[in-house]
């Protein structure tokens, strides 16, 4: 690296820029987990790493069944994934469901989709917070038939 890389990557402007993904990926993370925390009976937040094995790296699955997930993932602009240093500078989004396909198998389809830059988090997390409440409404329409039929079950079933 010559003295004119080193002085560019070490610029005033370039710290600000990093300081400014660095807030906004913290902004993204405290976001997802308040929401996570406001509706802990229905939903979980895993952080996963999509190159190997995860949906995204920010993933909320429903609590009550595993036919859903709302994925985040990191984008980079200007660096790759071996970059130690990294900071999103956008996050791509999806809404999955878990359907079962004629061959017997099941594959991940994708409902919603879209890419948001790193300064509309609040955007992202509406989009988070909105596809929670779905969950959330869902279970609260469930929980009522699970209950009655628990009520109607033969004393001699044990099951929960």
């Amino acid at each position: 690296m010559s003295n004119d890389d080193r002085g560019a990557s070490d610029s005033p402007q370039r710290r600000e820029e990093q300081l400014r993904l660095a807030r906004n990926m913290t902004a993204l993370d405290s976001g997802l987990n308040g929401i996570v925390h406001r509706h802990a009976r229905h939903v979980a937040l895993r952080y996963e790493d999509p190159e190997t094995f995860g949906a995204g790296h920010f993933v909320l699955y429903p609590i009550a069944h595993s036919l859903a997930r709302f994925a985040i993932e990191e984008q980079y602009s200007g660096t790759d994934w071996s970059d130690a240093d990294r900071l999103p500078t956008s996050w791509a989004w999806r809404a999955e469901v878990l359907h079962r396909h004629p061959d017997g198998g099941y594959r991940w389809t994708t409902a919603a989709e879209g890419q948001t830059p790193s300064d509309k988090v609040p955007a992202l997390l509406a989009r988070a917070r909105a596809w929670t409440r779905r969950v959330a409404a869902a279970d609260f329409r469930r929980e009522p038939a699970e209950r009655a039929a628990r009520r109607h079950r033969p004393p001699h079933d044990l099951r929960p």
